[in-house]
């Protein structure tokens, strides 16, 4: 279990720095912009004529 201690030290030291703060805003960002686009997508086909979603 040292390890996983060990790997989230290095995490918080890593965020602690300028670039681990601008590297950690543009993941988040990436990953908002994928969700947002998965919903949009999901959206899209529920709305298609026939009800794509519906069983």
């Amino acid at each position: 279990m040292n390890w996983l201690t060990g790997y989230g030290r290095t995490i918080r030291q890593y965020l602690a720095t300028p670039k681990g703060r601008h590297d950690a805003k543009d993941y988040g960002r990436a990953i908002l912009i994928i969700l947002l686009t998965m919903l949009a997508g999901l959206a899209l086909l529920a709305s298609w004529e026939g009800g794509a979603l519906l069983p």
